[in-house]
C-alpha cells in the first residue's frame, strides 16, 4: 500500500503541530513554574518545572532552571532547618526535613536530620528519666543514664549540665550493677581472727545480700575488722582488699566473691568494649597515653576515621573516659594581623654644563690604498700635494660641537604595604609570600661525537623575589602568644646575562630578620631597623677648568644620587578559642593501685542511719565484745533467706541480746534562705554580663555565708551591688580575682516571707568558651544554692576580618 504525496504532506503537518503545540505547552509550563517560585510555592513551582522539563526533554535551558532551582530551594530549606534546631523548634524542623524529601526522596541531609530529631526525643526520654531519678536521690542511677546520652552527643548541655550538678555533689557513677540500698546500710563490724566464710555469713544475714563463694577460697583466712559506721559497700571493699579476694556483682542483692588472682581475674572479670572518636587528638598519641597510664593493651587505631577501640574493665574504661576528656581539647589558634611597611627615599641632583669629552679633526684625502681593488672603498691617503693644499676647508671635526646644559633634582618618597592575615594553629608554622617567582634558566652542552652540533639540555627552576613571612605561635594558659618571625624581603637589583649563550641570572638584594617575639593577646608589636642606605656622586669636569674654584661650575656636571628604604613590620596576634583551665577533678582523679584499676579508692566513710531506720548493725567476733541487735533487726535478720553460703558453725555462732530501740534522729532543719539567679545562654567577648542574685527568706537566720565561683578565663569581675533584700549593713563582700572567688556574707538574712533582690553581679567577657560556669556553694545548710548558670561566648567579629 502506497502513501499518496497528499498523505504525507498532511502527516507532515499534523507531526510540526504536534511538536509547535508541545512547544508551547512547555514553555507555558516553564513560566508558570517560575511565577510560582517568586511567589513562594516552592513545591508547585517545582513540579511545573518538572513537567516543562517532561514536555520538552531536549531543552537544556528548562533542565537547566529545574536543577539550578531545586539545588537553591534545597539549600534554603536546610539552613532554615538548622536555624530551627539551633532555637530548639522541632516541630518546624521536621516539617523543613519532610519538605526536603518530597523534593528529592534521598536527600541525605534531611535522612540525617530526622535521625537526629529521633534521638533527640530519645535523648528527652532519658533526660526525664535521670531528672526523676535525680529527685528520688538516685544520683548514681541518674548519672549513668546521662552518660548514655552524652555517649552519643557529647555536646548536649542540659545532660552536660545535670552530669556537672551530680559532679558538684561528689556523687561519683559506678559502672556496675547497683545493690540500692542494701548497699549503703551502715554497719559497724568488730572481728578479731574470724574466718572469712564466718563474717562474709554474717554480713549476709544482716544485709540482705546474697553471697557466693569461689571453691578455691581458702576457709582458713583470718579477718580483723574493727569499723563503725560504714556502708556495707565499703566494709565488703575492706575486708576483700586484706584478704586479697575481689567481688562482682550479680544482681542487685547477691555478690560473687572470688580469689585475686591473674586466673581467676581472666576468667570471671567481665570486660567492656568502648568507642572513642576523637575530634582534635592524635589517635595514635591516645593509644601511647592508654598503654602508659592504664596498661591497656587491647586498643585499636582506626585512623581513618580518627577513632580508637579498646577492650578492657569497667573501671579501666571509665578512667580512660576522663584521660581522652582531659586530653581530646580543640587546638586554640592565633589570627595575626600583619602590616610591612616598605618606606623608600630617593633624592636625585644633577647640575651643570655638560662639555664635549673629545674632539677628532680629520683631512680629506682622495688617493686610494696601493693594492685595493677598484672602485672599493676605503680609507684614503692624501698626496704630498694635496697634504700641501691643507688649509680650513680640508679638515672635518668630530663630532658636533655642542653644550648641554643639566638641571636636574628629583625627590621621591615610595610606601609600599602589604596588610597581610594570617590564621596558624598553636604549635603549627604558617607562611606568607607577596612578590614573585623568578625563573632561572640554566643551559649544559653535551658534546656528540662525529661532528654534529653538541646536544643543549635547559632547566628551570624558580626564586621567590618579595617579601616570605613565616610565622610558628605557641600559645600559654596567661593569653600570652609566643611567636617564631622569620621574615625576609628581597629584590632583583642587577641581571646578568651570558654573551656566549645568552642564558640570563639575577642579582638578588635581600634583607631578612628572625626573632622570638612574646605578646599578650591583642598586643602590637613593630620590628624596624632593616634600612638599606645608598649615596653616590658623580662628576664630569673639563681638565684644569673645571677644576677652579667659583667658575669651576661652568666646566663640569654634579651628580648625586642617595636611595634609602626601610622595612618597618607589625605583628597584633588575637586568639581564637583560648586554652581553658582543666578543673582540679579532671586532672587529678583516683586510679586504684598498681594491680588493680579503680575509679575510687577503697574507703570507710562514716554514715548515720535517717530518721525511722533503726541504728547501725553490730557485729562482734571478739570474746569480750557481745552482738547487739535491735528488735527491728532481729526480725529482719529472721526474715531474710538463707544465705549462699555454708551456716556459722555452732562454736562461732554469737550470742543475741535485744536492746530497746534506738532513739529515732530529727530530720534536717528546712533552709532559710532560697536563692536564684538567671544568665544570657549566649555571649560575644567584650560584653557585660550582668547576674541578678534573687532571694526568699523562708525563716529566721544569722550569720550565713556562700560563695560564687567563676572561671578567671573567661570573665572579670566589675561589681557586686547589694540589693534591697538585706540592709547594706548586714551585707558584706570579699572578692577574690585570682582565684575567681566572692564570698558574700549576710549576719541577718530578715524577716521570713520577704523577697527580692540579693545582690546585682556584673562580669566582662574576656575569652570564648563552649561552655563556662557559675556555680554557687553555701557554707551550710541554712541556704537553698540555685543550679550552675552555663553560657558559651564567642569571638566577637572584626570588621576587617576575612
Amino acid at each position: 500500500m502506497t502513501m499518496s504525496n497528499h498523505d504525507i504532506r498532511n502527516g507532515l503537518l499534523l507531526l510540526a503541530s504536534a511538536l509547535l503545540l508541545a512547544g508551547c505547552t512547555a514553555d507555558h509550563l516553564h513560566r508558570e513554574g517560575l511565577s510560582l517560585l517568586e511567589n513562594g510555592r516552592y513545591e508547585d513551582g517545582l513540579s511545573k518545572l518538572h513537567q516543562a522539563v517532561a514536555a520538552a526533554p531536549n531543552n537544556a535551558k528548562f533542565r537547566t532552571d529545574e536543577r539550578r532551582n531545586r539545588e537553591q530551594i534545597v539549600a534554603r530549606f536546610v539552613v532554615e532547618a538548622n536555624l530551627a534546631r539551633a532555637a530548639n523548634q522541632k516541630e518546624q524542623e521536621r516539617q523543613l526535613y519532610e519538605r526536603i524529601l518530597r523534593l528529592e526522596p534521598l536527600n541525605s541531609r534531611a535522612l540525617a536530620g530526622l535521625e537526629l530529631l529521633a534521638m533527640d526525643q530519645r535523648h528527652g526520654k532519658t533526660l526525664a528519666e535521670a531528672r526523676q531519678q535525680m529527685g528520688a536521690g538516685g544520683y548514681e542511677s541518674a548519672d549513668a543514664l546521662l552518660k548514655t546520652i552524652l555517649i552519643e552527643n557529647p555536646s548536649h548541655a542540659e545532660a552536660e549540665s545535670l552530669h556537672r550538678q551530680i559532679l558538684d555533689m561528689n556523687k561519683e557513677t559506678v559502672q556496675e550493677t547497683a545493690l540500692q540500698a542494701k548497699f549503703k546500710k551502715p554497719i559497724t563490724l568488730q572481728f578479731r581472727d574470724a574466718s572469712i566464710k564466718t563474717v562474709l555469713e554474717s554480713l549476709s544475714r544482716l544485709s540482705g545480700i546474697n553471697i557466693l563463694l569461689d571453691k578455691e577460697i581458702k576457709p582458713d583466712i583470718k579477718v580483723t575488722l574493727f569499723v563503725k559506721d560504714v556502708s556495707v559497700e565499703d566494709a565488703i571493699g575492706m575486708i576483700l582488699m586484706q584478704s586479697q579476694l575481689e567481688r562482682k556483682v550479680m544482681s542487685d542483692n547477691m555478690l560473687f566473691i572470688y580469689p585475686n588472682t591473674q586466673a581467676k581475674t581472666k576468667e570471671y572479670q567481665d570486660l567492656v568494649v568502648r568507642s572513642f572518636h576523637l575530634t582534635n587528638a592524635d589517635p595514635k598519641a591516645i593509644q601511647s597515653l592508654l598503654k602508659t597510664i592504664l596498661k591497656t593493651n587491647a586498643i585499636f587505631v582506626n585512623e581513618k576515621t580518627n577513632s580508637i577501640v579498646i577492650r578492657d574493665t569497667a573501671e579501666a574504661v571509665q578512667l580512660a573516659e576522663k584521660l581522652i576528656a582531659d586530653q581530646d581539647i580543640p587546638e586554640p589558634e592565633v589570627m595575626m594581623e600583619v602590616e610591612v611597611l616598605e618606606v623608600s627615599r630617593t633624592r636625585l641632583t644633577d647640575l651643570g654644563i655638560l662639555w664635549p669629552s673629545n674632539l677628532t679633526l680629520t683631512a680629506i684625502g682622495t688617493g686610494v690604498l696601493p693594492g685595493a681593488a677598484a672602485g672599493a672603498v676605503g680609507a684614503t691617503v692624501p698626496t704630498l700635494n694635496q697634504l700641501r693644499q691643507i688649509n680650513g676647508n680640508t679638515i672635518l671635526a668630530s663630532p658636533n660641537l655642542s653644550l648641554t646644559l643639566r638641571a636636574l633634582m628629583t625627590d621621591t618618597d615610595t610606601n609600599i604595604i602589604a596588610s597581610p592575615r594570617i590564621r596558624a594553629r598553636n604549635r603549627e608554622k604558617a607562611k606568607i609570600m607577596i612578590g614573585e617567582r623568578v625563573p632561572i634558566i640554566t643551559q649544559a652542552a653535551m658534546p656528540v661525537t662525529g661532528g654534529a652540533a653538541p646536544v643543549v639540555n635547559a632547566n628551570v627552576r624558580y626564586i621567590d623575589v618579595g617579601l616570605t613571612l613565616e610565622v610558628e605561635p605557641d600559645i600559654h594558659l596567661d593569653s600570652q602568644v609566643a611567636i617564631k618571625v622569620n621574615m625576609e624581603v628581597s629584590s632583583i637589583t642587577n641581571t646578568i646575562t651570558d654573551a656566549n649563550s645568552g642564558t640570563r641570572a639575577y642579582q638578588i638584594g635581600t634583607r631578612n630578620a628572625s626573632t622570638l617575639l612574646q605578646l599578650k593577646d591583642g598586643e602590637t608589636q613593630i620590628m624596624g631597623g632593616l634600612i638599606d642606605n645608598e649615596s653616590r656622586n658623580t662628576a664630569n669636569r673639563v681638565p684644569g677648568l673645571g677644576q677652579l674654584p667659583g667658575v669651576g661650575r661652568l666646566f663640569s656636571t654634579q651628580g648625586d644620587n642617595g636611595v634609602k628604604t626601610e622595612i618597618i613590620l607589625s605583628i597584633t596576634p588575637h586568639i581564637v578559642g583560648k586554652p581553658r583551665h582543666a578543673e582540679a577533678r579532671d586532672v587529678q582523679y583516683w586510679s586504684g593501685t598498681e594491680a588493680t584499676l579503680r575509679a575510687r579508692p577503697i574507703q570507710a566513710r562514716t554514715l548515720t542511719a535517717p530518721g525511722g531506720v533503726p541504728a547501725p548493725v553490730v557485729v562482734s567476733s571478739a570474746p569480750e565484745v557481745a552482738a547487739v541487735l535491735t528488735k527491728q533487726q532481729a526480725t529482719l535478720a529472721s526474715k531474710l533467706p538463707a544465705p549462699a553460703i555454708a551456716p556459722i558453725p555452732a562454736s562461732m555462732q554469737m550470742s543475741t541480746e535485744l536492746t530497746p530501740p534506738a532513739t529515732e534522729t530529727s530530720p534536717p532543719a528546712a533552709p532559710a534562705l532560697s536563692l536564684s539567679w538567671s544568665a544570657p545562654k549566649e555571649l560575644r567577648v567584650g560584653d557585660k554580663l550582668t547576674v541578678p542574685l534573687e532571694g526568699r527568706v523562708t525563716g529566721a537566720a544569722t550569720g550565713l555565708e556562700f560563695q560564687i565561683g567563676y572561671e578567671t578565663s573567661m570573665l572579670r569581675l566589675l561589681n557586686v551591688e547589694p540589693g534591697t533584700l538585706v540592709s547594706a549593713n548586714k551585707f558584706s563582700q570579699t572578692p577574690n580575682e585570682t582565684s575567681g572567688a566572692i564570698t558574700i556574707g549576710l549576719s541577718d538574712a530578715g524577716e521570713a516571707g520577704v523577697s527580692g533582690r540579693l545582690a546585682t553581679l556584673e562580669f566582662e567577657v574576656i575569652g570564648s568558651s563552649t561552655a563556662s560556669r557559675l556555680t554557687l556553694t553555701p557554707a551550710g545548710s541554712a541556704i537553698l544554692p540555685p543550679p550552675a548558670l552555663t553560657f558559651s561566648a564567642q569571638e566577637a567579629p572584626t570588621e576587617n576580618a576575612p
